[in-house]
């Protein structure tokens, strides 16, 4: 948040309007897993694949959703990380594709999630920031993960890349006190 910014409470519309999605959101949520829970063996899909990616797309809807209503950038932040979530749950429960090959997904979700907050709020040399910080390492572990890379680069890389971090936030510490 900026110095300038205040906090604002929202109206009573906008907290009923996000309440009732939440409420809604919830419920739709614990009727599609029952509908699978009672027919999704029939039609080849188990209850037990879809409980965490529907849980964490009605979530990540319900925080989309209440993010525009009420012009939340934090909510959407979090809104676009546990959509992100979702989508590799469902992708490695219900296809071929194994977690192995989509963990760089969770690793860049923060990056991802800052690429969109950044459109609402504005901050964007906080936002990409974000990014980089996220990305690299989620290149680096997508490299892995393609078996482009072995451990005995992953790691040094990952080791250079915080010495490099470490080496900005010093450099940025130092220019921040001398002003």
């Amino acid at each position: 948040m900026k110095k300038e910014e205040e906090y604002v409470e929202i109206s009573r519309g906008k907290r009923l309007a996000s309440n009732l999605v939440a409420a809604i959101g919830i419920f739709i949520c614990g009727a599609v897993l029952l509908v699978f829970g009672l027919t999704g063996e029939r039609v080849g899909v188990s209850v037990a694949s879809l409980i965490a990616p529907v849980i964490l797309s009605s979530l990540g809807l319900i925080f989309l959703t209440t993010s525009l209503i009420q012009g939340n950038s934090v909510t959407l932040y979090l809104a676009v990380i546990l959509l992100v979530c979702a989508v590799v749950s469902f992708v490695a429960n219900l296809t071929e594709v194994t977690y192995g090959m989509l963990y760089p997904l969770y690793i860049s979700s923060p990056a991802i999630a800052s690429a969109i907050t950044m459109i609402m709020s504005k901050d964007y040399n906080f936002h990409l920031k974000i990014i980089v910080v996220f990305a690299v390492p989620a290149i680096f572990f997508a490299f892995f993960a393609a078996e482009l890379w072995t451990v005995a680069v992953l790691v040094p890389a990952l080791i250079m890349y915080a010495g490099f971090l470490a080496l900005y936030a010093a450099l940025a510490v130092n220019s921040v006190a001398e002003e």
